[in-house]
């Protein structure tokens, strides 16, 4: 079921009148060839960040309604929702900010969570083991779906891409989480968090 509209931020509102859009599942938003260099923000639905290098997938992240994300770089954007974007060409969100200085701050702050995103997960692969990055995964999945009980969000091999390993490693883990009585399965999308103190220790180990 798709997301609820997000409220847009001030400084949003204060752009002019942006491009509205809808995209079904599987459709790309944004390619790394698009010649366009805009900003979009996610009204509603749900997507997928991913890299592709040598025919396999790389997820770095996903967007859900109210986040931002700039076309003018090297990542796919897929909706995996039936989802809706409202764009802007990146001179418009300059040429207010050039108006309206004060806005500034908050305006690369939100823009900044995709850079934060992205040095959280060279952090994970490069210091974590696997199975502290599925319980970081696990955590902050359960903070965003606010729920012990979270919806499995993409596919088995989407998932294992974004933890870096493999999908026969990480159906192992997952198996040995359930064993151990950390989460439950509830059905084929959802899973129960049983134990968020135990994910919380696991997600606090380090490589070494």
């Amino acid at each position: 079921m798709p997301a609820h509209p997000a409220p847009h931020s001030d400084w949003l509102l204060r752009l002019p009148k942006g491009l509205h859009r809808r995209y079904a599942p599987g459709e790309a938003i944004a390619r790394p060839e698009g010649r366009a260099n805009r900003f979009f923000v996610l009204d509603s639905g749900l997507a997928r960040i991913c890299l592709n290098a040598a025919s396999r997938d790389l997820v770095i992240g996903y967007l859900r309604p109210g986040g931002i994300f700039v076309t003018h770089t090297r990542a796919w954007v897929e909706a995996l929702e039936p989802s809706e974007v409202v764009s802007w060409p990146v001179e418009e969100m300059l040429g207010l900010i050039a108006r309206e200085p004060e806005l500034g701050l908050t305006a690369f702050r939100e823009i900044g969570r995709l850079l934060h995103g992205a040095l959280s997960l060279i952090e994970d692969l490069a210091f974590r083991p696997v199975e502290s990055r599925l319980a970081r995964f696990l955590l902050a999945e359960r903070q965003a779906q606010g729920s012990d009980r979270i919806r499995l969000i993409d596919t088995t091999e989407a998932m294992a891409s974004a933890l870096g390993t493999s999908r026969q490693t990480l159906s192992t883990l997952l198996n040995r989480l359930i064993r151990e009585g950390v989460v439950a399965r509830a059905d084929r999308r959802h899973l129960d968090l049983l134990r968020p103190d135990r994910l919380q220790d696991l997600s606090e180990l380090s490589s070494g």
